[in-house]
């Protein structure tokens, strides 16, 4: 029982420890219509023909979008062509005999960057951001920081990250110590 408290206390103490699970290398589906939005997540609607009911609108903290006559939208963990669908139906069945509806991502979630960085924060998440690229956004590594050693946490899943590994929308880095 002793030695699980100290080891308990050594994780606390240098903050997060590997993982032992390395992150997977292939993207996901990032973009398109099979992208599944999250808190932070910004759509463009657009109708055809209908331009003053086109708008943006980004996820908010309860997970919904709003758009106009269409109303609150449930939109977290949901696909981009599911939110389109749905969107569709309403403007259908309230004022449109055939919307012809497209939904877009305008912008995605941010990444967080913590741990041994310069300015550890909120980055923006650009198309090919890898761990590297994150660090760099956070001002670089500082003089305790493992080069080699980062812990990826994304929803149902935590990782082991190297720099060339790829994030996605809303991820959080944590750059580990050298030798922690």
């Amino acid at each position: 029982m002793a030695l699980v408290g100290v080891l308990a206390l050594a994780g606390c103490e240098g903050g997060t420890t590997s993982t032992g699970v390395p992150c997977p290398s292939t993207k996901a589906a990032i973009g398109g219509l099979e992208y599944k939005l999250g808190v932070g997540d910004k759509v463009r609607v657009t109708v055809v023909g209908q331009p003053e009911l086109g708008s943006e609108a980004e996820v908010d903290a309860g997970g919904k979008i709003v758009i106009a006559l269409a109303g609150e939208i449930a939109a977290v963990d949901r696909t981009v062509s599911e939110i389109q669908a749905d969107i569709t139906a309403r403007l259908k069945s309230n004022i449109l005999v055939d919307p012809r509806v497209s939904v877009q991502v305008a912008g995605y979630r941010p990444v967080t960057v913590l741990g041994q960085v310069r300015q550890p924060g909120r980055y923006p998440y650009s198309f090919g951001l890898d761990v590297r690229g994150a660090t760099a956004l956070a001002g670089g590594l500082d003089r305790r920081a493992s080069p080699e050693r980062s812990v990826v946490f994304r929803p149902g899943q935590t990782c082991d990250a190297k720099p060339d590994t790829p994030l996605f929308p809303g991820d959080t880095i944590e750059v580990l110590r050298r030798g922690g």
